[in-house]
């Protein structure tokens, strides 16, 4: 079988392992052997088709037979004749078509690329983040008119700056801050703190805001009805006796304190506009 194998193979210009699968389904396809179709694609004379059995002889008639022509009566099979079934030609079985793969080029395709620039790339980055620094921080700093410092503009007078000594060593700074910030809750404090205020860089400036903020205290209103800004002796009164402005007390009280340092403590916090 290799030898028709290898003639057909040729014969097609296929594969042998190609050629031996088609081979066997096509023989499953039609009824035939390997052999025959392998026989049949290498150029040999194509084998018959598989075709249906004859049908069987028709039993002769009965004849007469004349007693006396015959010497004695005999028995015996009679032979009839039958003509061969006429051959049926079978067409010759067709190739199979096989896909034959393309000729690869051997040339390797070249791809171009662009050189790369890492200075270009990274003087691009410096430039954005230049430019987000500057409309971020110092275009904003130069635009807004409406910020202040945190002190007065003008400096405080001796009995100011002794307000301020106490003002630190008693911790007011804990509980009040000198910061009014630019959003919804402190509107009406006065105007907004300047970011880079000098004051940011003292302890007056306070951590963290448990009572009103003291930034512009020195400008608001009365605190106990009155028809003007709030006065000494009010910010004294609240320092020695809270319940007279809060019922609730919740303001500690500084009696302790000498006359003179109360006076000194509230005209600091007056000079705060």
């Amino acid at each position: 079988m290799s030898d028709i194998l290898a003639a057909a193979a040729a014969a097609l210009g296929a594969p042998e392992d190609l050629v031996s699968r088609s081979a066997a389904a096509r023989a499953v396809a039609d009824g035939t052997s390997v052999e025959e179709v392998l026989a049949a694609w290498s150029g040999g004379t194509p084998l018959p088709e598989a075709s249906a059995p004859p049908p069987p002889p028709d039993e002769p008639a009965p004849t007469s037979v004349d007693p006396a022509a015959e010497p004695s009566p005999t028995t015996g099979a009679v032979a009839v004749a039958t003509a061969p079934p006429a051959p049926v030609p079978t067409p010759s079985i067709p190739a199979p078509s096989i896909p034959t793969t393309s000729t690869r080029s051997s040339t390797t395709p070249i791809l171009d690329g662009q050189r790369s620039r890492p200075v270009l790339a990274l003087l691009a980055m410096a430039g954005l983040f230049g430019l987000g620094l500057l409309t971020t921080l110092i275009i904003p700093s130069y635009l807004s008119e409406d910020y202040n410092h945190l002190v007065p503009d003008s400096e405080l007078t001796a009995a100011g700056q002794a307000g301020l000594e106490i003002y630190l060593s008693e911790g007011c700074w804990y509980c009040h801050t000198q910061m009014v910030r630019p959003v919804l809750a402190d509107v009406g404090l006065g105007s907004t703190t300047e970011p880079f205020a000098d004051s940011l860089d003292t302890a007056a400036f306070g951590i963290q805001r448990i009572g009103p903020d003291l930034a512009h205290i020195g400008s608001r209103a009365s605190l106990m009805g009155g028809s003007g800004p709030i006065t000494e002796n009010e910010l004294a009164a609240i320092l020695t006796d809270p319940t007279s402005v809060n019922a609730d007390g919740l303001h500690p009280t500084y009696s302790y304190l000498s006359e003179s340092d109360i006076s000194a403590l509230a005209q600091y916090l007056l000079q705060l506009k």
